[in-house]
């Protein structure tokens, strides 16, 4: 209980004491918030709906009211006998200011009204205006006739949403030219031609509907605005202009279709999240219409949900904090206890596995074997499950390119190295045979198993998949390449030693089979005649400096020698070294030089080496270094054999019997040879070159000296003037006068 409560570090412990308590808080949390949040969001919405209807109710009742005063007042207007004889008379124009005072009354008495117009058919009297009476050519607002002609689509007591000509225009500065107008209608009767013959058009101003509608409601910036029955805008909504068309938007169809005086909904309106409240206000057929962003509602709730996340965030960070350095306090008082622990386990397990280790090597390595009873009780002891009185059988792993694994890795990183391939090995076979794994030496893990599968160990599919399997693994996750080697079958342990030996041996066919092989006695078949060693062509080639010759004949020396057995090629490479060294022997007396070759160094070397490619490798590296030492004993030769005949040109060009011949015999060379040297040296023929040195020559004393053109090309070793002049021209690609010429030009230029 002890090992599986204690943990390997404070912050295990942390981990352990913190994450259920933050787990539960964390959802607990979560769950009230989100309660919370949703409660919180239904009452921010209520509360919403009831203040938007409590306003639009009221707005409703002012506007029932405007309806039922404009009504009154018309109403009242019929019945005055004043009124009344501007209906029915024809009243005398120094009677115009008695009739314009009493419109004005009514004016004044009801501030809603914008204006008043009185119609009998043929004039129209209205206040206020410039003029008290007007007949339909001179009346400005030409609109009203429409509507009074047409009495098919308006009635008596309805009301027009209109734009008229604003009589303030041109007294006061900056009026609007135009105002916004709703024309109430009361008509005493009409003809039958559908036009009006009296009638009391009372023009309310819209500002006043604007103040009955009223402000945005609370904090929530909501459009507040009047639609009538056919879905046309009445108010201003800061979205569209008025008598905008809003029937076909869902929200309106929505509020149409609702059989419910006032209601409310959510609703997407032009991508923004929106509440809606509506109310019919019972006159003209209009309804109003609240619409609130819906963000706008919950905005103070989302700040008080982040607000709560941000100090829930800051008490989770608190607790970790806290749970941290009380775990490390927790932690000091049982660290002692954890240490002393794992110290005493890593003894006790240690112990046991080198015991185990060092009696499991004794028993392989050892000619004398236990008596039965005592092995029994070891294998008791180390808790070993394979049968002795079985078919058995060896697998020996051995770690390519051990050298460069000792380099790589210290003692102690091979031995962890070593054991991750025993657990590897363990893992793959456990389950297929009993075995154990033996630590036998640095480069070598010797699995011993009981084996009692009826075909051969080449032949056996099972065996063979796991241990490529083993290769794989290795090679995949400790990136080292194993080669296995297979012992035949044995009854009795006595024989363990022998067998061990003979597989070891057999592992060093490596040599010839390569890294990551899977080596069987039985299936190797080495040629049993004798070998004939042959290395003239070899030692002839090296002699000779033939590099490429020699690579050759030695790839095909080691090639024949490895179909035979491994003491053969053993053998076979001891002479191929003797007879190297005998090669560069002669090589370092011929050419004076001296070759980095030590024959107990390669013997060394030889024995360390695992696989035949790289033997090869080694040995063409030597043939290499040996062929550069000798192109640079060539090199310097050639250099001094140039530089000679650099010499004799620079010292007789002006001298006209000098070419090839006299040159080659003066290097006591042939001229051929010396003509084919200095060309793959100088990639261009020695008759060039001095006739190169002659124009040289000539160029420069053309330009420093006045002698004539003749006596240059005497002077400079040429024999005949058309054969200068050629060259020259080829050369300069202008004559010598042009070129003295042309050079005093730019001389005095």
């Amino acid at each position: 209980m002890l090992k599986n409560f204690v943990l390997k570090n404070p912050f295990q412990l942390f981990l352990t004491i913190l994450l259920p308590f933050l787990l539960s808080t964390l959802s607990i949390l979560f769950v009230q918030s989100s309660f919370l949040y949703r409660n919180f969001e239904t009452y921010a919405l209520d509360r919403v709906y009831q203040e938007q209807k409590t306003n639009l109710l009221n707005t409703s009742r002012n506007i029932t009211a405007m309806e039922q005063t404009a009504k009154s007042l018309s109403v009242t207007a019929f019945f005055d006998k004043t009124i009344s004889d501007l209906l029915y008379t024809d009243v005398k124009p120094e009677d115009y200011s008695m009739y314009l005072t009493k419109l004005q009354s009514y004016k004044n008495i009801y501030p809603f009204l914008q204006s008043i117009y009185i119609y009998n058919g043929h004039s129209v009297y209205a206040s206020p205006s410039l003029n008290f009476v007007y007949n339909r050519s001179s009346f400005a607002d030409k609109g009203i006739f429409a509507i009074l002609d047409d009495m098919e689509h308006y009635h008596s007591h309805s009301i027009v949403l209109r734009k008229i000509p604003n009589v303030l225009a041109g007294i006061t500065s900056g009026a609007n030219k135009y105002v916004n107008v709703y024309s109430y209608l009361f008509f005493d009767s009409q003809m039958q031609s559908g036009k009006v013959n009296e009638a009391i058009i009372l023009n309310i101003s819209e500002e006043w509907v604007k103040q009955a509608i009223g402000s945005p409601v609370g904090q929530n910036k909501s459009r507040v605005f009047i639609v009538d029955h056919d879905g046309k805008l009445l108010s201003g909504d800061g979205a569209h202009p008025l008598l905008a068309d809003l029937k076909d938007n869902d929200y309106v169809k929505r509020i149409d279709a609702s059989k419910e005086p006032t209601g409310s909904f959510r609703v997407d309106i032009n991508g923004t999240d929106s509440f809606v409240t509506y109310a019919d206000t019972g006159a003209f057929g209009w309804k109003l219409i609240s619409v609130t962003p819906y963000q706008n509602i919950v905005e103070n709730i989302t700040k008080m949900k982040y607000t709560t996340y941000l100090l829930v965030f800051f008490f989770i960070v608190a607790s970790v904090l806290l749970t941290f350095y009380f775990s490390r306090r927790l932690y000091i008082p049982i660290k002692m206890v954890i240490q002393n622990y794992k110290v005493l386990e890593s003894e006790k397990r240690n112990d046991f596995y080198f015991r185990k280790q060092d009696f499991l090597r004794k028993m392989v390595q050892s000619g004398d074997l236990l008596p039965a009873e005592a092995v029994q009780a070891s294998f008791r002891k180390f808790n070993i499950a394979l049968d002795p009185a079985a078919l058995s059988l060896l697998v020996l792993f051995r770690i390519d390119q051990f050298s460069d694994f000792c380099t790589k890795f210290n003692p102690v990183d091979r031995s962890l190295l070593k054991y991750g391939i025993e657990n590897i090995i363990s893992e793959l076979l456990d389950h297929a045979y009993k075995y154990e794994c033996i630590d036998i030496n640095e480069d070598q893990i010797l699995v011993l198993l009981n084996y009692d599968a009826a075909e051969a160990p080449a032949q056996d599919g099972q065996l063979i998949a796991l241990v490529k399997e083993v290769q794989e693994k290795t090679n995949e996750f400790l990136k080292i390449s194993l080669t296995a080697t297979f012992s035949d079958t044995f009854e009795t342990w006595g024989d363990l030693q022998s067998y061990y030996l003979n597989t070891l041996d057999l592992s060093y066919y490596r040599l010839i089979l390569g890294h990551r092989s899977l080596i069987f006695g039985n299936s190797l078949q080495a040629r049993t005649d004798e070998f004939k060693y042959q290395d003239k062509e070899l030692t002839e080639a090296l002699i000779r400096g033939r590099i490429d010759e020699a690579k050759e004949a030695l790839s095909d020396i080691i090639r024949k020698a490895s179909q035979y057995s491994l003491t053969t090629l053993n053998s076979v490479l001891i002479r191929l070294l003797l007879s190297i060294r005998g090669a560069v022997e002669l090589l370092e007396a011929n050419h004076a030089i001296a070759v980095r070759f030590n024959i107990n160094i390669y013997l060394s070397k030889l024995s360390k080496i695992e696989t035949l490619e790289k033997i090869l490798a080694d040995f063409y590296q030597l043939f290499d270094d040996l062929a550069l030492q000798l192109e640079s004993k060539k090199e310097n030769k050639y250099s001094d054999l140039f530089d000679n005949v650099m010499q004799i040109i620079r010292t007789e060009f002006a001298n006209p019997s000098l070419t090839l011949d006299t040159i080659a015999q003066k290097v006591n060379l042939s001229p051929s040879y010396l003509a084919k040297l200095f060309k793959n040296h100088h990639l261009i023929s020695m008759n060039d070159y001095i006739n190169d040195v002659r124009l040289q020559c000539a160029s420069n004393m053309i330009l420093t000296t006045d002698e004539t053109i003749t006596a240059i090309m005497e002077k400079s070793g040429f024999t005949t003037r058309s054969h200068f002049f050629t060259l020259f021209k080829k050369s300069y690609g202008v004559s010598p006068n042009q070129y003295r010429s042309q050079s005093r030009l730019q001389t005095k230029g």
